[in-house]
């Protein structure tokens, strides 16, 4: 009787680990939204600052639909940092679909180095992001998931 009792213990102990790791793998199991940049537009130039349309793919990568409460980035032109940026809007995405996003960015002149000026004025250029996505889960709190992305684009002026 005892050599049962410690069978079903032992048991019992694996069934709780096992479900403790199955747990854990649907939880991590989430794979984070492709993003990558498609466009960049300057809405205005100014003295000290330009407005630039960041347009941005979004793909997600599951099959499950995903709801992005909003994302926040860096983007890079050409190797130099221009800034943080962010879209504040909720996003749907169904599973294995895309969607078109326009960011609204705005940058510093004053906060730039003079090198960085002349990669505005080429009409292509190489964009990296990096940043993270806040999707909301059943339970309705929050979850990061990190993106980084590479490209070449076409500057609009």
């Amino acid at each position: 009787m005892e050599r049962f009792s410690a069978l079903r213990a032992r048991v019992g102990a694996v069934a709780v680990v096992v479900g403790i790791a199955a747990l854990l793998t649907g939880c991590a199991s989430t794979k984070s939204p492709a993003l990558r940049v498609q466009g960049l537009k300057f809405r205005g130039v100014g003295f000290t600052g330009a407005g630039i349309d960041v347009a941005f793919m979004v793909r997600n990568r599951n099959p499950e639909p995903l709801r992005v409460a909003r994302f926040e980035y860096e983007l890079f032109l050409n190797g130099y940092r221009m800034g943080r940026g962010y879209h504040p809007d909720p996003l749907e995405l169904a599973g294995f679909r895309e969607e078109r996003v326009v960011s609204k960015f705005d940058l510093n002149f004053l906060s730039l180095p003079g090198a960085v000026r002349t990669v505005l004025e080429r009409d292509r250029v190489k964009a990296r992001v990096k940043g993270k996505f806040y999707v909301l889960r059943g339970d309705g709190s929050l979850r990061t998931l990190r993106f980084r992305s590479k490209t070449e684009v076409e500057l609009k002026r």
